[in-house]
């Protein structure tokens, strides 16, 4: 009986073993790891591959404007070595904006942001090959009712399309002015 019994024991051990180190699971397993390993590296190359650069020209963040608005011309370079696409977005950043003459932040008003191509037509996103910059326009409206004398902050956005998380960004600072004293 017992030799039996530990036949039956060694017999099922092969197997098991068999079972676990077929070529069919080891492919199965290595193909999941590689597969895996493969599109991480894809992910971090596309990453850190991302490089763009987002400013006013002629560093002209901070601006007053009149009830009727005014434009921020903008650059947005693409630095890295493919095309990206990049989408375009404003967010009012009041809440957590430092006024550039030292006012509080509690009072700001908020504008309108539209984004604008040289051909004065509404814009969302810009693709640019590697290397290449582009000009675009914000352009700031003041809703009626709006407070003068006061401060709006609202931060402009590139985000690429082809590295997932990748976006520069640029704060314009916005004094809406008295008209009857300026």
């Amino acid at each position: 009986m017992k030799t039996k019994s530990t036949l039956e024991k060694a017999v099922k051990f092969v197997s098991d073993c068999m079972s676990i180190f077929s070529w069919k699971n080891i492919f199965e397993k290595n193909l999941m790891t590689l597969l895996f390993l493969f599109v991480a590296t894809i992910s971090s190359a596309q990453s850190g591959s991302c490089n763009a650069t987002l400013i006013v020209e002629n560093n002209g963040n901070i601006r007053s404007t009149p009830l009727d608005g005014t434009y921020y011309s903008m650059v947005l370079t693409n630095n890295s070595s493919s095309a990206d696409t990049f989408v375009l977005s404003s967010k009012n950043i009041n809440s957590s904006c430092t006024n550039t003459d030292g006012s509080s932040a509690s009072g700001n008003v908020s504008i309108n942001t539209d984004f604008i191509n040289s051909s004065r037509n509404s814009l969302s996103e810009i693709t640019l090959s590697a290397g290449e910059s582009a000009n675009f326009y914000i352009h700031i409206t003041i809703p009626a009712g709006t407070s003068i004398q006061k401060w709006s902050c609202n931060e402009i956005t590139a985000t690429s399309k082809n590295c997932t998380n990748y976006s520069v960004a640029t704060v314009l600072h916005t004094y809406i002015i008295n008209p009857v004293n300026d």
